[in-house]
């Protein structure tokens, strides 16, 4: 199985996991990305649509395995005015 095949499963999963009423736009909208992103045969175009969907899936992994009942949630903001006021 090819590693984009592995990477598209891995980010449907996490998002039917999102805790989230959209998630079946969601997870439609993954699918259209992945399909037009087939007809991709630029090196740089396909290494960058492979690293969004990377990112993608570790935000959508950071959101699928919280504990939506919980009270006690912790956000942490990173980015270039992170930690200034």
């Amino acid at each position: 199985m090819s590693s984009t095949l592995r990477l598209y499963r891995a980010v449907l999963r996490s998002a039917n996991k999102f805790p989230s009423r959209n998630r079946g736009k969601m997870v439609e909208e993954i699918k259209t990305e992945f399909r037009e992103g087939r007809a991709a045969t630029d090196a740089r175009e396909i290494e960058t649509r492979i690293a969004a969907a990377r990112d993608g899936l570790d935000r959508l992994n950071a959101f699928s395995n919280m504990d939506t009942t919980s009270s006690t949630w912790q956000v942490s903001l990173k980015g270039p005015h992170a930690g200034t006021d």
